[in-house]
Protein backbone atom coordinates (compact mmCIF):
# COMPACT_ATOMS: atom_id res chain seq x y z
CA UNK A 1 0.00 0.00 0.00
CA UNK A 2 3.04 2.22 0.75
CA UNK A 3 4.39 1.75 -2.95
CA UNK A 4 0.76 2.33 -4.62
CA UNK A 5 -1.08 5.21 -2.21
CA UNK A 6 -3.59 5.10 -4.46
CA UNK A 7 -5.04 2.14 -2.14
CA UNK A 8 -5.31 4.09 0.91
CA UNK A 9 -7.63 6.28 -1.49
CA UNK A 10 -9.89 3.71 -2.74
CA UNK A 11 -9.52 2.26 0.53
CA UNK A 12 -11.23 5.43 2.18
CA UNK A 13 -14.13 5.76 -0.78
CA UNK A 14 -15.15 2.02 0.11
CA UNK A 15 -15.21 2.31 3.90
CA UNK A 16 -16.87 5.60 3.81
CA UNK A 17 -19.61 4.46 1.40
CA UNK A 18 -20.49 1.21 2.38
CA UNK A 19 -21.93 2.46 5.44
CA UNK A 20 -24.55 4.99 3.04
CA UNK A 21 -25.02 1.21 1.07
CA UNK A 22 -26.92 0.40 3.89
CA UNK A 23 -28.88 3.61 4.62
CA UNK A 24 -30.01 4.57 1.76
CA UNK A 25 -32.02 1.76 0.44
CA UNK A 26 -33.97 1.57 3.26
CA UNK A 27 -34.26 5.01 5.77
CA UNK A 28 -36.99 6.00 4.14
CA UNK A 29 -38.76 2.52 4.22
CA UNK A 30 -37.91 2.60 7.69
CA UNK A 31 -39.61 5.94 7.97
CA UNK A 32 -42.64 4.84 6.19
CA UNK A 33 -43.19 2.12 8.19
CA UNK A 34 -42.66 4.09 11.29
CA UNK A 35 -46.32 5.72 9.52
CA UNK A 36 -45.16 8.68 7.75
CA UNK A 37 -46.85 10.11 5.19
CA UNK A 38 -45.98 10.58 1.69
CA UNK A 39 -45.74 14.42 2.15
CA UNK A 40 -43.53 13.65 5.56
CA UNK A 41 -41.33 11.60 3.76
CA UNK A 42 -41.02 14.53 1.01
CA UNK A 43 -40.47 16.84 3.97
CA UNK A 44 -37.98 14.65 6.14
CA UNK A 45 -35.68 13.64 2.11
CA UNK A 46 -35.46 17.19 1.37
CA UNK A 47 -33.49 18.42 4.73
CA UNK A 48 -30.36 16.56 3.81
CA UNK A 49 -30.01 18.72 0.76
CA UNK A 50 -31.22 22.00 2.15
CA UNK A 51 -28.65 21.29 4.87
CA UNK A 52 -26.27 20.15 2.35
CA UNK A 53 -26.95 23.59 0.83
CA UNK A 54 -26.09 25.50 3.62
CA UNK A 55 -23.32 23.66 5.72
CA UNK A 56 -20.98 21.88 3.42
CA UNK A 57 -19.55 25.41 1.71
CA UNK A 58 -18.58 26.61 5.42
CA UNK A 59 -16.95 22.96 6.11
CA UNK A 60 -14.97 23.36 3.33
CA UNK A 61 -13.58 26.74 3.33
CA UNK A 62 -12.77 25.65 7.22
CA UNK A 63 -10.95 22.69 5.58
CA UNK A 64 -9.60 24.81 2.97
CA UNK A 65 -7.87 26.52 6.23
CA UNK A 66 -7.34 24.50 8.95
CA UNK A 67 -3.85 23.83 6.73
CA UNK A 68 -4.82 19.51 7.20
CA UNK A 69 -8.01 18.66 5.44
CA UNK A 70 -7.95 14.96 7.18
CA UNK A 71 -8.44 16.83 10.12
CA UNK A 72 -12.20 17.85 9.62
CA UNK A 73 -13.24 14.77 7.58
CA UNK A 74 -12.01 12.38 10.12
CA UNK A 75 -13.87 14.42 12.63
CA UNK A 76 -17.19 14.48 10.48
CA UNK A 77 -17.53 10.97 10.04
CA UNK A 78 -17.38 10.11 13.29
CA UNK A 79 -20.09 12.74 14.23
CA UNK A 80 -22.40 11.01 11.73
CA UNK A 81 -21.49 7.90 13.03
CA UNK A 82 -22.48 9.03 16.55
CA UNK A 83 -26.31 10.88 15.45
CA UNK A 84 -27.19 8.03 12.56
CA UNK A 85 -28.20 5.44 15.81
CA UNK A 86 -30.05 7.89 17.66
CA UNK A 87 -32.77 8.16 14.97
CA UNK A 88 -34.01 4.69 16.13
CA UNK A 89 -34.63 6.29 19.29
CA UNK A 90 -36.83 8.90 18.15
CA UNK A 91 -40.69 8.33 16.57
CA UNK A 92 -42.20 11.63 16.53
CA UNK A 93 -41.80 13.94 12.95
CA UNK A 94 -40.66 16.46 14.49
CA UNK A 95 -38.23 14.81 16.77
CA UNK A 96 -37.04 12.93 13.63
CA UNK A 97 -37.04 16.11 11.72
CA UNK A 98 -34.14 17.56 14.25
CA UNK A 99 -31.96 14.78 14.18
CA UNK A 100 -32.42 14.05 10.32
CA UNK A 101 -30.96 17.76 10.31
CA UNK A 102 -28.39 17.17 12.49
CA UNK A 103 -27.10 13.90 10.92
CA UNK A 104 -27.16 15.55 7.39
CA UNK A 105 -24.96 18.29 8.87
CA UNK A 106 -21.89 15.65 9.20
CA UNK A 107 -22.87 12.72 6.69
CA UNK A 108 -23.09 14.95 3.69
CA UNK A 109 -19.76 17.25 3.88
CA UNK A 110 -17.44 14.21 4.05
CA UNK A 111 -17.78 12.96 0.05
CA UNK A 112 -16.90 16.21 -0.95
CA UNK A 113 -13.72 16.54 1.46
CA UNK A 114 -12.54 13.29 0.34
CA UNK A 115 -12.89 14.11 -3.73
CA UNK A 116 -11.06 17.09 -2.88
CA UNK A 117 -8.01 15.45 -1.16
CA UNK A 118 -8.12 12.82 -3.65
CA UNK A 119 -7.87 15.24 -6.89
CA UNK A 120 -5.04 16.70 -5.43
CA UNK A 121 -3.24 13.03 -5.34
CA UNK A 122 -4.69 12.55 -8.65
CA UNK A 123 -3.07 16.17 -10.02
CA UNK A 124 0.32 14.89 -8.47
CA UNK A 125 0.17 11.54 -9.67
CA UNK A 126 -1.77 11.08 -12.54
CA UNK A 127 -3.73 8.28 -11.07
CA UNK A 128 -6.95 7.61 -12.24
CA UNK A 129 -9.72 9.31 -10.23
CA UNK A 130 -12.49 7.10 -11.31
CA UNK A 131 -10.52 4.09 -10.70
CA UNK A 132 -9.67 4.82 -7.38
CA UNK A 133 -13.63 6.14 -6.75
CA UNK A 134 -14.96 3.05 -7.96
CA UNK A 135 -14.26 1.42 -4.38
CA UNK A 136 -16.73 3.74 -2.77
CA UNK A 137 -19.35 2.11 -5.66
CA UNK A 138 -18.33 -1.26 -4.66
CA UNK A 139 -18.63 -0.55 -0.57
CA UNK A 140 -22.01 0.73 -1.37
CA UNK A 141 -23.19 -2.59 -3.46
CA UNK A 142 -21.47 -4.61 -0.37
CA UNK A 143 -24.11 -4.25 2.18
CA UNK A 144 -27.08 -4.61 -0.68
CA UNK A 145 -26.14 -8.36 -1.23
CA UNK A 146 -25.59 -8.77 2.76
CA UNK A 147 -28.58 -7.43 3.91
CA UNK A 148 -30.15 -10.09 1.31
CA UNK A 149 -29.06 -12.80 4.08
CA UNK A 150 -30.25 -10.83 7.15
CA UNK A 151 -33.33 -9.05 6.42
CA UNK A 152 -36.98 -11.40 6.09
CA UNK A 153 -38.27 -12.49 2.54
CA UNK A 154 -41.38 -10.17 3.31
CA UNK A 155 -42.68 -6.44 1.92
CA UNK A 156 -44.44 -5.94 4.73
CA UNK A 157 -42.38 -6.15 7.33
CA UNK A 158 -42.04 -3.88 10.81
CA UNK A 159 -39.65 -0.82 10.70
CA UNK A 160 -37.73 -3.32 13.54
CA UNK A 161 -36.62 -5.23 11.34
CA UNK A 162 -34.88 -2.39 10.01
CA UNK A 163 -32.17 -1.41 13.03
CA UNK A 164 -29.49 -3.87 11.63
CA UNK A 165 -28.88 -0.43 8.72
CA UNK A 166 -28.37 1.84 12.38
CA UNK A 167 -25.39 -0.82 14.02
CA UNK A 168 -23.65 -1.13 10.44
CA UNK A 169 -23.35 2.56 9.76
CA UNK A 170 -21.99 3.54 12.91
CA UNK A 171 -19.59 0.77 12.74
CA UNK A 172 -18.34 1.65 9.76
CA UNK A 173 -18.24 5.19 9.81
CA UNK A 174 -16.26 5.14 12.68
CA UNK A 175 -13.67 2.74 10.69
CA UNK A 176 -13.53 5.55 7.71
CA UNK A 177 -12.78 8.06 10.29
CA UNK A 178 -9.91 6.36 11.52
CA UNK A 179 -9.01 5.25 7.81
CA UNK A 180 -8.81 8.84 7.07
CA UNK A 181 -5.29 9.63 8.67
CA UNK A 182 -3.86 6.87 6.07
CA UNK A 183 -4.04 8.86 3.52
CA UNK A 184 -1.10 11.75 2.38
CA UNK A 185 -1.43 15.48 4.09
CA UNK A 186 -3.91 17.49 1.99
CA UNK A 187 -3.03 21.43 2.82
CA UNK A 188 -4.61 24.74 1.72
CA UNK A 189 -3.69 28.17 2.55
CA UNK A 190 -4.03 27.39 5.96
CA UNK A 191 -3.88 31.12 6.65
CA UNK A 192 -5.55 34.11 6.62
CA UNK A 193 -9.11 34.44 6.40
CA UNK A 194 -11.89 31.88 4.45
CA UNK A 195 -11.50 32.62 0.85
CA UNK A 196 -14.45 32.95 -1.57
CA UNK A 197 -12.67 32.77 -4.73
CA UNK A 198 -13.82 29.48 -5.38
CA UNK A 199 -17.57 30.98 -5.36
CA UNK A 200 -16.61 33.78 -7.64
CA UNK A 201 -14.68 31.13 -10.39
CA UNK A 202 -18.54 29.91 -10.85
CA UNK A 203 -20.00 33.24 -12.41
CA UNK A 204 -19.30 32.40 -16.10
CA UNK A 205 -21.80 31.81 -17.81
CA UNK A 206 -20.40 27.95 -19.28
CA UNK A 207 -20.64 27.52 -15.64
CA UNK A 208 -24.00 28.69 -15.08
CA UNK A 209 -25.81 26.45 -17.59
CA UNK A 210 -24.21 23.45 -16.74
CA UNK A 211 -25.55 24.46 -13.09
CA UNK A 212 -28.64 24.95 -14.19
CA UNK A 213 -29.18 21.21 -15.82
CA UNK A 214 -27.05 19.71 -12.66
CA UNK A 215 -30.20 21.44 -10.39
CA UNK A 216 -32.56 20.06 -12.83
CA UNK A 217 -30.71 16.50 -13.18
CA UNK A 218 -30.15 16.11 -9.41
CA UNK A 219 -33.68 17.29 -8.63
CA UNK A 220 -35.13 14.65 -11.02
CA UNK A 221 -33.42 11.99 -10.13
CA UNK A 222 -33.86 12.67 -5.86
CA UNK A 223 -37.35 11.10 -6.82
CA UNK A 224 -35.37 7.92 -7.58
CA UNK A 225 -33.09 7.55 -3.94
CA UNK A 226 -36.65 8.75 -2.18
CA UNK A 227 -38.98 6.77 -3.36
CA UNK A 228 -37.25 3.51 -4.90
CA UNK A 229 -37.48 1.00 -2.10
CA UNK A 230 -41.11 2.22 -1.68
CA UNK A 231 -41.98 1.70 -5.78
CA UNK A 232 -40.26 -2.33 -5.24
CA UNK A 233 -42.29 -2.39 -1.85
CA UNK A 234 -45.48 -2.00 -4.23
CA UNK A 235 -44.49 -3.75 -7.01
CA UNK A 236 -44.14 -7.06 -4.61
CA UNK A 237 -40.32 -6.81 -3.91
CA UNK A 238 -39.40 -8.59 -0.27
CA UNK A 239 -37.53 -6.92 1.61
CA UNK A 240 -34.39 -9.09 1.37
CA UNK A 241 -34.39 -8.81 -2.49
CA UNK A 242 -34.72 -5.37 -2.56
CA UNK A 243 -31.06 -4.90 -1.98
CA UNK A 244 -30.33 -6.82 -5.17
CA UNK A 245 -32.21 -4.20 -7.62
CA UNK A 246 -29.88 -1.49 -5.88
CA UNK A 247 -26.59 -3.07 -6.30
CA UNK A 248 -27.72 -4.24 -9.94
CA UNK A 249 -27.19 -0.33 -10.05
CA UNK A 250 -24.41 -0.13 -8.63
CA UNK A 251 -22.74 -2.88 -10.73
CA UNK A 252 -23.53 -1.00 -13.75
CA UNK A 253 -21.45 2.12 -12.25
CA UNK A 254 -18.47 0.37 -11.26
CA UNK A 255 -18.14 -0.85 -14.73
CA UNK A 256 -18.33 3.34 -16.04
CA UNK A 257 -16.05 3.95 -13.41
CA UNK A 258 -13.62 1.92 -14.75
CA UNK A 259 -14.30 3.98 -18.74
CA UNK A 260 -15.40 7.33 -17.65
CA UNK A 261 -12.13 8.44 -17.90
CA UNK A 262 -11.90 7.56 -21.13
CA UNK A 263 -15.18 8.62 -22.05
CA UNK A 264 -14.71 12.19 -20.96
CA UNK A 265 -10.88 12.06 -22.93
CA UNK A 266 -12.31 10.88 -25.92
CA UNK A 267 -15.59 12.67 -26.20
CA UNK A 268 -15.30 15.60 -23.68
CA UNK A 269 -16.86 16.83 -20.39
CA UNK A 270 -19.62 18.16 -21.83
CA UNK A 271 -21.05 15.72 -23.41
CA UNK A 272 -20.23 12.78 -20.89
CA UNK A 273 -22.46 15.45 -18.77
CA UNK A 274 -25.15 15.59 -21.50
CA UNK A 275 -25.37 11.80 -21.85
CA UNK A 276 -25.69 11.16 -18.07
CA UNK A 277 -28.42 13.68 -18.05
CA UNK A 278 -30.37 11.54 -21.12
CA UNK A 279 -29.97 8.40 -19.04
CA UNK A 280 -31.92 10.38 -16.21
CA UNK A 281 -34.69 10.93 -18.28
CA UNK A 282 -34.96 7.65 -19.83
CA UNK A 283 -34.22 5.85 -16.42
CA UNK A 284 -37.47 7.91 -14.78
CA UNK A 285 -39.66 7.52 -17.61
CA UNK A 286 -38.90 3.80 -17.75
CA UNK A 287 -40.39 3.47 -14.09
CA UNK A 288 -43.83 5.33 -14.64
CA UNK A 289 -44.29 2.44 -17.21
CA UNK A 290 -42.75 -0.79 -15.61
CA UNK A 291 -44.62 -2.58 -12.81
CA UNK A 292 -42.79 -6.02 -12.86
CA UNK A 293 -39.73 -7.07 -11.02
CA UNK A 294 -38.35 -8.82 -14.01
CA UNK A 295 -38.60 -5.77 -16.74
CA UNK A 296 -36.80 -3.34 -13.22
CA UNK A 297 -34.05 -5.20 -12.94
CA UNK A 298 -32.24 -4.19 -16.46
CA UNK A 299 -33.31 -0.44 -16.11
CA UNK A 300 -30.77 -0.18 -13.10
CA UNK A 301 -28.13 -0.90 -15.72
CA UNK A 302 -28.85 3.42 -16.74
CA UNK A 303 -27.01 4.10 -13.45
CA UNK A 304 -23.94 3.94 -15.31
CA UNK A 305 -25.00 6.94 -17.24
CA UNK A 306 -27.26 8.34 -13.73
CA UNK A 307 -24.45 8.90 -11.55
CA UNK A 308 -21.46 7.63 -12.59
CA UNK A 309 -21.22 9.41 -16.22
CA UNK A 310 -23.18 13.06 -14.63
CA UNK A 311 -21.10 12.98 -11.32
CA UNK A 312 -17.50 12.44 -12.35
CA UNK A 313 -18.15 14.65 -15.71
CA UNK A 314 -19.42 17.18 -13.12
CA UNK A 315 -17.11 16.99 -10.57
CA UNK A 316 -13.76 17.17 -13.20
CA UNK A 317 -15.66 20.20 -14.18
CA UNK A 318 -15.60 22.23 -10.89
CA UNK A 319 -12.11 20.46 -10.54
CA UNK A 320 -10.66 22.55 -13.74
CA UNK A 321 -12.45 25.52 -12.89
CA UNK A 322 -11.22 26.35 -9.42
CA UNK A 323 -7.65 27.10 -7.90
CA UNK A 324 -6.54 24.28 -6.93
CA UNK A 325 -5.65 25.71 -3.05
CA UNK A 326 -9.34 25.91 -3.16
CA UNK A 327 -10.51 22.96 -4.05
CA UNK A 328 -12.30 21.59 -1.19
CA UNK A 329 -14.05 25.01 -1.01
CA UNK A 330 -15.31 24.13 -4.68
CA UNK A 331 -16.14 20.66 -4.41
CA UNK A 332 -18.41 21.76 -1.38
CA UNK A 333 -20.18 24.55 -3.10
CA UNK A 334 -20.76 22.12 -5.94
CA UNK A 335 -22.70 19.86 -3.31
CA UNK A 336 -24.65 22.93 -2.24
CA UNK A 337 -25.88 23.64 -5.25
CA UNK A 338 -26.64 20.14 -6.85
CA UNK A 339 -27.26 17.42 -4.05
CA UNK A 340 -28.19 20.24 -1.43
CA UNK A 341 -30.72 22.71 -3.72
CA UNK A 342 -31.40 20.73 -6.98
CA UNK A 343 -32.24 17.40 -4.39
CA UNK A 344 -33.95 19.32 -1.78
CA UNK A 345 -36.39 21.13 -4.20
CA UNK A 346 -37.01 17.43 -6.00
CA UNK A 347 -37.27 15.74 -3.26
CA UNK A 348 -40.21 17.97 -1.48
CA UNK A 349 -41.80 18.45 -5.19
CA UNK A 350 -41.51 14.11 -5.18
CA UNK A 351 -43.14 14.18 -1.85
CA UNK A 352 -46.11 16.72 -3.31
CA UNK A 353 -46.56 14.77 -6.95
CA UNK A 354 -46.76 11.58 -5.02
CA UNK A 355 -49.47 12.58 -2.80
CA UNK A 356 -51.74 14.13 -5.51
CA UNK A 357 -50.74 12.14 -8.36
CA UNK A 358 -49.34 8.90 -7.79
CA UNK A 359 -46.12 7.17 -8.43
CA UNK A 360 -46.28 6.12 -11.69
CA UNK A 361 -47.19 10.01 -12.50
CA UNK A 362 -44.68 11.72 -10.54
CA UNK A 363 -41.88 9.51 -12.38
CA UNK A 364 -43.34 10.52 -15.55
CA UNK A 365 -43.08 14.52 -14.81
CA UNK A 366 -39.60 13.76 -13.44
CA UNK A 367 -38.56 12.57 -16.54
CA UNK A 368 -40.11 15.07 -18.41
CA UNK A 369 -37.51 17.78 -16.62
CA UNK A 370 -34.68 15.72 -16.57
CA UNK A 371 -35.46 16.02 -20.55
CA UNK A 372 -35.35 19.41 -20.48
CA UNK A 373 -32.50 19.69 -18.61
CA UNK A 374 -30.79 17.33 -21.53
CA UNK A 375 -31.88 19.91 -24.28
CA UNK A 376 -30.13 22.93 -22.12
CA UNK A 377 -26.96 20.83 -21.50
CA UNK A 378 -27.02 20.31 -25.32
CA UNK A 379 -27.42 23.81 -26.25
CA UNK A 380 -25.35 26.27 -23.81
CA UNK A 381 -23.05 24.07 -21.70
CA UNK A 382 -19.63 25.04 -23.16
CA UNK A 383 -16.78 22.84 -22.37
CA UNK A 384 -14.37 23.64 -19.74
CA UNK A 385 -11.08 25.04 -20.07
CA UNK A 386 -8.45 22.43 -19.73
CA UNK A 387 -5.85 22.21 -16.51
Amino acid sequence: MRRRPGLRFAALYFLMLLPVGLQTPYLFLFFQRRGLSDSQLGTLASVSPMVTLLVPPLWGMIADRLGDRRRLLALLLASSAVVFPCIIGVTSFAGTLVLMTLFSAFSMPPNALADAITLEHVERTGEDYGRMRLWGSVGFAAPLLAMGLVLKPTSAGSPQALYPIFVGYAIFRLLAAGWSWMLPESSGPAAGRLDLRAARAFASPRFLCLALCALIGWGAMSSYYLYFSIYLDRIGVADNAKGYFWAIAVAAEIVMMFCVGGLIRRIGVKWTFTIGIAGVALRLFAYSLLHQPLYVAPVQCLHALTFAAFSVSSITFVSRLVPPELRASGQTLWMALTSGLGAALGSKLAGAAVSALGLASMYRLFGAAAALAMVIAVLGVREPPAR
